[in-house]
């Protein structure tokens, strides 16, 4: 026990989070560059100036690896979503996705993720966990509408997450046209027409 804390120390150094991020910087860039089938943990480790070793403590497997590294770009645009009313959560949720999308390395990735992700279980099932941490953000924004009783609770909250963010990841991936600041109004007010008829 420490004299200061009362919490029991743990062996071994404190993690680095220069190692950290070096590490997570260096996945993205070799997964940009290479794709996850030529994304080895060997050349993680030589462009992030760490061990193997160090990687295989924080992350057991490769998939693991990637999704942190995009989980980590994807909390940079996150901003928190609980303004008080569902349209203005909408609005927060709607831009962070379209930040994402539009700004980070997560979003020039995404087809080279849903590609392997559809060949690879271990990776998918990675994609998985992820979505389900990111979809609770608008699953928690409904059940905070219910609440204040601006929305009934009659409809289905996982649905309705994908009609929030299906259309701007259809846009990115699919059409092409863009995530305008306009589009996104336009989509927030759908979606709420959608939920208060």
């Amino acid at each position: 026990m420490t004299a200061d804390t009362g919490t029991a120390r743990r062996p071994g150094r404190p993690r680095s989070t220069a190692a950290d991020e070096a590490i997570l910087d260096a996945a993205l860039e070799l997964f940009a560059e290479l794709g996850y089938e030529g994304l080895s943990v060997e050349a993680v480790a030589a462009l992030a100036g760490v061990s193997k070793a160090t990687i295989y403590r924080r992350y057991p497997s490769k998939s693991d690896l990637v999704m942190a590294a995009c989980a980590a770009v994807s909390e940079q645009t996150r901003e928190a979503a609980d303004t008080g009313s569902l349209r203005g959560d909408l609005k927060i949720i709607v831009g962070n996705v379209c930040r994402m999308l539009t700004t980070t390395v997560n979003g020039r990735l995404l087809p080279h993720m849903v590609v392997e992700a559809a060949r690879n279980p271990e990776l998918a099932a990675a994609k998985r966990r992820f979505v389900a941490q990111r979809r609770q953000v608008c699953l928690q924004a409904l059940d905070r509408a219910v609440d204040r009783g601006e929305i009934s609770a009659d409809f289905d909250a996982s649905a309705v997450a994908d009609l929030v963010a299906g259309p701007l990841f259809y846009r990115h991936l699919v059409s092409g046209e863009p995530l305008s600041p306009a589009f996104q109004r336009a989509h927030v007010d759908n979606v709420m027409r959608a939920l208060t008829k």
